[in-house]
């Protein structure tokens, strides 16, 4: 294959690898891959989200917002429709990766085995998440609610949606951001520039989730930053991966335990 489907091997700060350097594998691929995966993402958004309201509203005398209210509310239509929207996004991944480039998607997508003990990236990721906690206290309105704090009111969610976040979600968050994302905005505008952008589109993707309340999305920020640190430092998103599901993870384990406290 020519030089558009072949990786370019560089070391660690970008340049072409000399002996002794660790080789790293940049991703092929740029703005046009980049702006087709948001545009099948936007419109599996809107027609998961469409298809939601009229099966939801069907039958029942209720206005629009009524309906989006239902959805935004109830974790057993929330977590289902999210993983419809994800379907399109990791389909078009492995086109792109995979029959467009031509790449194994392990590859592709920097799922490499692990530098250190897993036990390693899981401490990783508890730290982040009590250090994330007590910046969140500093910090925020502690009485202010979002969408995720009502959601998470009710134990039925938090569990349903804290499993979700621990085993489905960080898979598929870092293959995107710090896998297909990080990769092209690295190869080409460095890796210090692609651990800022990556980190502010990771940020804005669950803005919404929080009512775009400044003090959460300053959180979400240093959080993403850390993941893509966790990237770079192993050149591995399944090191990524396992420290988002900890992070995640610790998280859940404080809200059950806050509840059966205040219970």
């Amino acid at each position: 294959m020519g030089d558009e489907f072949q990786f370019r091997i560089e070391s660690e700060t970008g340049h072409e690898a000399t002996p002794g350097s660790p080789p790293r594998q940049q991703a092929p691929w740029g703005y046009r891959e980049i702006l087709l995966l948001v545009a099948v993402a936007l419109l599996a958004q809107l027609l998961v989200t469409a298809a939601a309201v009229a099966f939801v509203g069907r039958g029942g005398d209720f206005e629009p917002y009524e309906v989006m209210e239902r959805l935004r509310v109830s974790p057993h239509v929330v977590v289902p429709l999210q993983m419809l929207t994800w379907l399109p996004v990791l389909a078009c991944l492995w086109y792109m990766v995979a029959v467009r480039h031509g790449l194994p998607l392990r590859t592709g997508l920097a799922w490499k085995p692990l530098p250190r003990s897993a036990r390693t990236y899981f401490r990783t990721g508890a730290l982040l998440a009590f250090g994330s906690a007590l910046l969140s206290i500093a910090i925020g309105d502690r009485t202010a609610s979002n969408p995720m704090t009502e959601l998470l009111s009710d134990p039925a969610a938090l569990w349903l949606i804290g499993l979700f976040g621990v085993f489905v979600a960080p898979c598929i968050e870092e293959l995107v951001f710090r896998g297909f994302l990080f990769g092209a905005l690295e190869r080409m505008h460095g890796t210090g520039a692609a651990l800022l952008i990556s980190s502010a589109v990771f940020t804005a993707l669950h803005g919404s989730q929080y009512g775009w309340q400044w003090p959460q999305l300053v959180v979400l920020g240093l959080v993403g930053i850390a993941f893509g640190a966790v990237r770079i430092r192993s050149g591995s998103t399944m090191a990524s991966t396992i420290v988002h599901a900890a992070y995640n993870g610790m998280l859940l384990v404080a809200l059950i335990g806050m509840g059966r406290w205040l219970s």
